[in-house]
């Protein structure tokens, strides 16, 4: 039986861990995994995500490249040339089979020191607009595996093949809980209309500074809706200062700083207000849960804003641009749509027809047959030299 040892890296934000740590649940069940390691920026998001699943890191020293002339530019070459250096090491002692890299700056050490090495690797893009790392990487890669349709001609790997997949999600959206249940996990009745809101882990205080304007209006509404708040660890306590009392009070109303496993939530949600980073928009599809998204303006090539344009001509989806005017558009959009029965229906259908719930299990199989590949080539090669 061929025994596989994948190394995953990715990092810098949680549209580039979330895919790998959902490859790990994946592979943490498959009984030709020998071993996985994941290697990312020491002391950032992924660190802390990786432990948490107990799962083996090893941290490096690496940055993203400075946009300006600085002494941080002209010393970023020698910083990433160390940290291949050290990812070396590493990869030499832990000998993978295969190497999975999910993009952002973290990645960029392990998939250059894989290269060096002959070890094959694959690249997971999330978004539509590839960030700099796959760009420059996937002409090498064995495989180039795609989250969404929008990324398939921008990346071009010059002899691996290249495919849509879709964003492998956790295994909590799959097989997410049933409403009544996850409505007493929550504290909240099954009988209402639930709208949840949420930034996303670190908030976004241009969606909560609107819901909190709206908010005693939306509370108001009859028949009545109850709303969950998830409103970002660092906003918490602004937040509880600007709401006003009686709605923070009030038992509809469930605010939250962060929530470790967003299923729950979406689970009781008839819509959702949030970003359109890649990984929430694979997560709501897998769910079917409809969405208002309003793309954050000042994404990396504006790809939230593709995102969500996608989706919103799928019917999936309404977007909204983040203005001055975003509290009155989102009012007059709630008002719409939780009255009308036939439209969150038909978005609900919609958002499902865009899921890709196999994702993760068609890329580990895809992984699996590189690895045997290279594995049985070294094989190959060890008895050519012995003969």
């Amino acid at each position: 039986m061929v025994q596989h040892r994948l190394a995953l890296t990715g990092g810098g934000t949680g549209g580039h861990i979330y895919p790998a740590l959902a490859m790990a649940e994946q592979f943490k069940e498959d009984p030709d995994l020998e071993s996985i390691l994941y290697i990312g920026a020491r002391g950032h998001l992924e660190e802390k995500l990786a432990r948490a699943r107990s799962l083996d890191f090893v941290g490096v020293d690496v940055s993203g490249m400075p946009r300006k002339l600085s002494g941080r530019f002209f010393a970023w070459p020698f910083q990433l040339t160390a940290a291949v250096i050290e990812v070396r090491r590493t990869l030499l002692d832990f000998r993978p089979t295969v190497v999975l890299g999910t993009g952002g700056y973290a990645s960029a050490p392990a998939l250059i020191a894989s290269s060096l090495l002959g070890i094959p690797f694959a690249i997971h893009e999330p978004d539509a607009h590839p960030g700099l790392v796959n760009r420059l990487l996937s002409g090498r890669a064995n495989l180039v595996s795609c989250g969404m349709h929008g990324a398939y001609d921008r990346l071009k790997p010059k002899s691996g093949r290249i495919v849509v997949n879709g964003n492998p999600v956790a295994k909590s959206f799959l097989n997410p809980m049933k409403r009544d249940a996850a409505c007493a996990v929550l504290g909240l009745r099954s009988d209402l209309k639930t709208i949840l809101i949420t930034g996303g882990s670190q908030g976004a205080r241009a969606i909560n500074e609107a819901i909190i304007r709206i908010l005693p209006d939306l509370l108001k509404l009859d028949p009545p809706v109850q709303i969950i708040h998830q409103v970002g660890e660092k906003n918490i306590y602004e937040c509880k200062e600007q709401i006003d009392p009686i709605c923070l009070n009030n038992t509809r109303y469930f605010l939250r700083d962060y929530f470790d496993d967003l299923s729950v939530p979406y689970a009781v949600s008839d819509l959702t207000i949030c970003r359109a980073g890649a990984m929430t928009i694979s997560e709501l599809s897998v769910m079917g849960t409809p969405a208002i998204f309003i793309p954050y303006p000042f994404a990396a090539a504006d790809h939230q804003t593709h995102n969500a344009r996608y989706m919103a001509s799928k019917g999936s989806a309404i977007m909204l641009s983040q203005s001055p005017t975003l509290a009155d558009a989102l009012k007059t959009e709630l008002l719409q749509l939780l009255t009308d029965e036939e439209k969150l229906r038909t978005m609900h259908k919609a958002m499902l027809g865009e899921g890709k719930p196999r994702a993760a299990t068609d890329l580990a199989s895809q992984l699996k047959e590189i690895s045997t590949a290279h594995q049985i080539r070294q094989n190959k090669e060890g008895l050519h030299m012995q003969g």
